[in-house]
């Protein structure tokens, strides 16, 4: 076994990082062969470290009968390694436990619960550490004996992996219930604890010097021939892979420590530790109280109904300070979008083109997010049914957000102001057509720049936390942190270092920790087996997640509208970069309306640097054809697909991917057929009926590789334009430039209609162009066929988006059911449970009806009070 170095875990980040929890570190991995689309398990293999010399590793081998399906209980696996490798002579094992267990006079009582809990106490904690579990933990035996653990519903899927949140008991007695084994078991996931783009099991051998051994000719696919045939190969093989996973967490960790739940969950620990360091927090929940405004269930004022509670800190058991916490935070998990996708300009451009992506845009913009003081008092001001100025929102960070109406002027090629629908960003020239949009500081500030009209139907502006009379700065002190370790990192074990590497995926996660579950994200509850929410980190805020996300699409879209107004032309925008026909000095030097120095200083304070962009790739062929989906034939070049995956065999962004994804998008006549196999997804793995193995199976599909249409394509500037083949041949390809819709109505309808075409045919050439043009300019409009229906919706979702305040429904001494009677009095229609719901939900504002629309019914509402019922004089025909 090597002795990994120390100082990496000594770095601050890394400290804070970690459990710092000492465990028996198991590493665990198997061999199986599928048979007649079954798998055989060959073998269940162990290394661990010896417990009383741990710089010698112990491997255990498990083989069920050869060829037999035959598989073991986790729980006798785990305890044959006991055995085996003498860990109950651990020092963090009982005297009391030996080879067979505990005798059962060392915890035996009457009380079934009360010899439980002592039988913990005297227990094994394992560390049971794999890559890719979902293919090793899922060959445990899991029926038989009446009370066999089922590990499988203990388990959580996160990053890549399969993982335990807590350890899980597992007790057995033997037949005479004399002797009782104890066992504490963690299940950590390589997958989840490496960098991204070296998660496989070979880059983490070479990183922690275990070389990762190979199985020759074609017997990986025959694992019980070659166990057969060569046995000691077979033997050597299988258990390798379990040392690399201990060797390389014991590199990351140090040796016999639980290894934290996934990098990224450990990136948010450090954010925590240098969080409460910098606000003076002297505990973690002292911490939530200061940076999130969040306190325990018990602690808060029942500031929120339960139906309104945000599942982000609903689920972790939290309330909002107080009701100024509370509204703030519910307006910006509204305002919360994600990156800013989109191709202006689809079709083929033989020029030199670049790809420029903004330095670090994530942890760059967290560093400029100013803390609110939710303890004084969240809110300093209100905007309520009036234009926004720039005294409003007078720069880039400014703490507010608003529900907006909006007008650009008609030379703004790029608006700024997004509104969610149809499942994506769309930035329409006016919000026409809908009540409007849920928008933060950083956007409706460029917005003003710009000149556009914005009318707030209701916003708030943040009141900010002052340390030593500056704007407090949190996240900008833990990022620097991590980004100071990372460079300590890499001067300690060089550029591209596991360590180094491993900093930066906490350095970028960050911003992910503080996004969890602020826009709703459900996932599989095996315990439980449902769906349900995840929940929020132990960063979560709406605050500081929507003003980063709103910044880093600000910086994009100035940088597109200044670019435009020097001639300049972006072709693809993807989350934090863009395709230009600039060079980078050019993008350089733009002054992005005053958001380039701000931006530059957060850089000097992360890094020393003021530089905010660097190119990435450059080629000189771009194929563009829709968001997040362009090639080029040069190796250097651009190669998205856009959801289309290579076949197996086919090397990522080689040059037989290239021409082969060409190919496939300029030749098309319809969907691009593109099967794949896929494995069982972890609730298929883990569900107590039905339950799959881990078996892959074929899936058959087309993707539709058309424009997407988050644009208007300018039919004027359309041009055939001939992409040649890797053979040589020519094909067509509608080359042209788009503008921003007017209406998201408008949008909408052209999205269908191509949606409709796509069933039989595609939008390549510019024929078929100029027939999706036709249907679209002479189609009819969207026809509201039940308006009443719409109007009640629609004053339901101003009522739950807190656009407006109807005090029958706000009457929490009311339940739901009789407000929602209350709301059928009004002769518009009813509305069940979901709908209400429902109504919160933030894209739900794009289907909203203008105010002044609903104003006949909804001024009415407003002005009743809780208790009055309406009468034939407030109903109104419609």
């Amino acid at each position: 076994m090597s002795v990994p170095a120390t100082a990496f875990g000594d770095l601050p980040s890394v400290k804070a990082m970690g459990t710092g929890r000492a465990g028996i570190v198991v590493g665990f991995d198997t061999e199986f062969t599928t048979v007649d689309g079954a798998r055989v398990i060959d073998s269940y293999q162990f290394a661990v470290p010896d417990p009383l010399d741990p710089s010698t590793m112990v491997e255990v081998v498990i083989l069920p009968p050869l060829g037999s399906s035959a598989r073991i209980s986790l729980h006798t696996a785990l305890w044959a390694v006991v055995t085996a490798a003498e860990l109950w002579r651990s020092p963090l094992v009982s005297d009391e436990v030996g080879p067979r267990g505990v005798h059962r006079a060392a915890f035996w009582t009457d009380d079934w619960e009360e010899r439980r809990e002592a039988l913990a106490k005297l227990r094994v904690p394992i560390v049971l550490a794999c890559h890719y579990g979902s293919a090793s933990l899922t060959t445990f035996r899991t029926g038989g004996q009446s009370r066999e653990l089922d590990s499988l519903v203990r388990l959580t899927s996160a990053a890549g992996g399969l993982v335990t949140l807590l350890p899980f008991r597992s007790q057995r007695g033997n037949e005479n219930g004399r002797w009782w084994q104890s066992l504490s078991v963690t299940v950590r996931d390589t997958m989840s604890q490496a960098p991204a783009g070296k998660k496989s099991l070979a880059v983490l051998g070479e990183a922690c010097g275990v070389e990762k051994l190979d199985v020759p000719d074609d017997w990986i696919s025959r694992m019980t021939d070659y166990r057969r045939e060569h046995l000691l190969a077979f033997l050597e093989y299988g258990v390798n892979d379990a040392v690399i996973v201990v060797e390389y967490l014991a590199r990351l960790w140090g040796g016999g420590v639980v290894p934290p739940i996934t990098l990224s969950g450990g990136a948010a620990a450090a954010l925590v530790d240098s969080g409460s360091a910098y606000l003076g927090a002297s505990s973690p929940a002292e911490f939530r109280r200061k940076f999130a405004g969040l306190v325990d269930e018990d602690e808060g004022v029942e500031a929120v109904e339960e139906g309104d509670r945000l599942s982000f800190y609903a689920k972790r058991g939290r309330n909002p300070l107080d009701g100024a916490a509370a509204q703030l935070s519910s307006a910006f998990a509204r305002a919360y979008h994600g990156g800013l996708n989109s191709c202006p300009m689809p079709g083929y451009y033989p020029i030199p083109t670049v790809d420029i992506d903004a330095r670090n845009a994530y942890p760059t913009a967290m560093a400029l997010v100013r803390d609110l003081d939710w303890e004084a008092g969240a809110i300093e001001d209100v905007a309520h049914e009036r234009s926004l100025t720039l005294d409003d929102v007078p720069s880039s960070t400014t703490p507010f957000v608003g529900f907006v109406s909006f007008e650009f002027p008609v030379d703004v090629l790029h608006p700024c102001l997004p509104i969610v629908a149809d499942g994506t960003l769309i930035y329409p020239r006016t919000s026409e057509g809908v009540a409007g949009t849920w928008v933060c500081g950083p956007e409706l500030w460029l917005a003003l720049v710009l000149g556009a009209k914005v009318h707030c139907q209701i916003g708030y502006l943040g009141r900010i936390l002052k340390l030593g009379g500056e704007p407090s700065l949190s996240l900008r002190h833990g990022v620097k942190q991590l980004i100071d370790d990372r460079n300590a990192a890499k001067a300690l074990y060089g550029k591209g270092s596991l360590e180094e590497q491993t900093l930066k995926t906490g350095v970028n996660s960050v911003y992910g920790k503080t996004a969890q579950d602020v826009a709703e994200q459900r996932s599989w509850d095996a315990r439980a087996q449902e769906m349900d929410n995840v929940g929020g980190s132990a960063v979560s805020s709406p605050y500081h997640a929507a003003t980063t996300t709103s910044l880093v699409r600000a910086q994009l879209l100035a940088t597109m509208n200044q670019l435009a107004g020097r001639g300049r032309n972006v072709y693809s925008v993807t989350t934090d970069g863009f395709i230009t026909d600039a060079t980078v000095d050019e993008v350089a030097a733009l002054d992005l309306y005053g958001l380039e120095s701000v931006l530059g200083d957060a850089r000097i304070a992360l890094t020393g640097d003021p530089g905010i962009w660097e190119a990435k790739d450059a080629q000189n062929d771009l194929v563009n054809v829709t968001t997040r989906g362009n090639v080029s034939l040069d190796l250097g070049g651009v190669c998205a697909h856009n959801g289309l995956k290579p076949p197996k065999g086919i090397v990522p962004d080689s040059i037989e991917d290239r021409e082969m994804l060409l190919a496939s998008v300029v030749t098309r006549e319809g969907r691009v057929p593109n099967g794949y196999t896929r494995f069982p997804s972890f609730q298929e793995l883990s569900r107590t009926e039905d339950r799959k193995d881990f078996l892959p199976s074929r899936v058959e599909r087309s993707v539709s590789m058309d424009y997407d249409l988050k644009r208007r394509p300018v039919m004027s500037s359309m041009s055939p334009e001939m992409v040649p083949l890797p053979d040589g041949s020519p094909e067509e390809m509608a080359t042209f430039v788009t503008e921003p819709w007017e209406r998201i109505e408008d949008c909408l309808r052209a999205r269908q209609i191509a949606r409709e075409m796509a069933q039989t045919g595609c939008l390549r050439t510019v024929a078929e162009w100029r027939n999706w043009d036709v249907r679209y300019t002479h189609g009819k409009g969207r026809r509201i066929v039940t308006p009443q229906r719409a109007v009640l919706m629609s004053i339901v979702m101003a009522h739950r988006q807190g656009i407006a305040t109807i005090p029958t429904l706000a009457d929490r001494s009311m339940s739901i059911a009789d407000r929602l009677a209350w709301l059928a009095e009004w002769g518009l229609g009813t509305v069940s449970r979901g709908d209400w719901d429902n109504a919160r939900r933030p894209e739900r504002a794009a289907q909203m009806l203008p105010i002044d629309v609903l104003a006949p019914y909804l001024d009415r509402m407003a002005a009743m009070a809780s208790g009055d019922h309406p009468t034939d004089a407030d109903r109104l025909p419609y």
